[in-house]
C-alpha cells in the first residue's frame, strides 16, 4: 500500500554503519508484510552501493570503472531506477551525502521522497562497527576517527570490492553531511529512542514520511522486528547480509554497552573527535 502514495520517488534509508538501519529496514519489511518479517527477503530495495542496480541499470561492468567514474554516473542510475518502477524506492544507503568531480550531489533530488538518518551514539557504534568489519576495536575507531573513511577500498581505484565504494568521512561529517542537507526533507531519528520507545519512534517517522498506517499495524510491525527475533532468525537461517569475517550480525542491540567493550583510552579517543556532534543529539559523556 505505502510504496505506491509516491511513484518514481525514493526514500533513502541514511546511517553510519551499524546504526540502526537493518533493523528499520524489517521493521518497514514487518509493515508492509502483514506483519511479518523474514530477514533475507526484506520489502526494501537493496543498498546504494549495489553493483548489481548499478550493472543492471547501465549494462556496464562495474569493474571495469575507476570509482569516480561510478560516480559521475550514480545520480542518473537512481533517476532511471526511480522511472522504472512504478512504486516508492526504499533504499539504504551509508556513503556520506556527497559530490562527485562534476560537483553533483550523488544522490539526485528531483528523484528523492525523502531521507531518513538513523544516528546512534558512536561509542556504541564502535564495537558494532569492529565485529561486522572483523577488526579490533582500535581499527574500528581509526575509521570513525578517518575524514576519509570508506568502505568497499578499491584497489589501484578499481572497483573490484563485493560493492561500490562507499566514502563515509569521519563518523561527525557523515552526521553533517545528511543533517544539513536542504534539497529534500530529511527525518533523524536516534537509535535509542526507537529502542526506549520503539512505538512512538517509528509512528512519528511514518507520519513524517506521509504514510498512514494504524497504531495496532505498527505495533504488530514492531514486535515483528524486535531484536530477539531477528536474531533468532539469523541463529536459525542465516543472514546473508553478515560479513564473512564475523560470526553473527545480530549482537546485543542494545545501548550503553560501551562501558563494557571500550577502555577508557579508547572512548577518549571517540569523544575527542566527536564531542560537538554528540553533544548536538544528546549523547553528553563525561569521563
Amino acid at each position: 500500500m505505502a510504496k505506491e502514495l509516491f511513484p518514481n520517488k525514493i526514500i533513502w534509508l541514511a546511517s553510519y554503519p551499524k546504526s540502526g538501519n537493518t533493523w528499520f529496514r524489517a521493521f518497514l519489511s514487518a509493515l508492509m508484510g502483514g506483519g511479518e518479517v523474514e530477514i533475507n527477503s526484506m520489502k526494501t530495495d537493496g543498498i546504494f552501493s549495489s553493483r548489481e542496480i548499478f550493472e543492471i541499470i547501465t549494462d556496464i561492468d562495474s569493474h571495469d570503472l575507476y570509482d569516480e567514474e561510478v560516480k559521475l554516473m550514480l545520480p542518473s542510475v537512481y533517476r532511471q531506477l526511480a522511472a522504472e518502477r512504478k512504486q516508492t524506492q526504499i533504499v539504504k544507503v551509508h556513503d556520506a551525502y556527497s559530490f562527485n568531480k562534476d560537483s553533483e550531489p550523488l544522490i539526485p533530488a528531483d528523484v528523492t521522497h525523502c531521507a531518513v538518518y538513523i544516528i546512534r551514539n558512536p561509542l556504541d557504534v564502535v564495537a558494532s562497527l569492529a565485529n561486522h568489519n572483523g577488526t579490533t576495536i582500535d581499527q574500528a575507531i581509526d575509521l570513525m576517527n578517518n575524514k576519509e573513511g570508506c568502505l568497499a577500498y578499491q584497489r589501484n581505484n578499481l572497483n573490484i570490492a563485493s560493492q561500490l565504494r562507499q566514502l563515509m568521512y569521519d563518523w561527525s561529517s557523515h552526521v553533517i553531511s545528511w543533517t544539513r542537507v536542504t534539497d529534500f526533507p530529511v527525518y533523524v531519528i536516534r537509535y535509542e529512542d526507537m529502542l526506549g520507545d520503539s512505538l512512538s519512534s517509528f509512528s512519528r517517522v511514518l507520519d513524517a514520511i506521509g504514510w498512514n498506517y494504524s497504531q495496532e499495524k505498527i505495533k504488530t510491525a514492531v514486535d515483528a522486528s524486535s531484536f530477539d527475533k531477528l536474531s533468532k532468525q539469523e541463529k536459525e537461517k542465516g543472514f546473508f547480509e553478515k560479513n564473512k569475517k564475523t560470526s553473527r550480525f545480530f549482537r546485543s542491540g542494545s545501548s550503553g554497552n560501551w562501558v563494557n567493550e571500550l577502555t577508557e583510552a579508547q572512548a577518549k579517543k571517540i569523544l575527542l573527535a566527536h564531542k560537538k556532534v554528540m553533544e548536538q543529539y544528546e549523547y553528553v559523556i563525561n569521563l
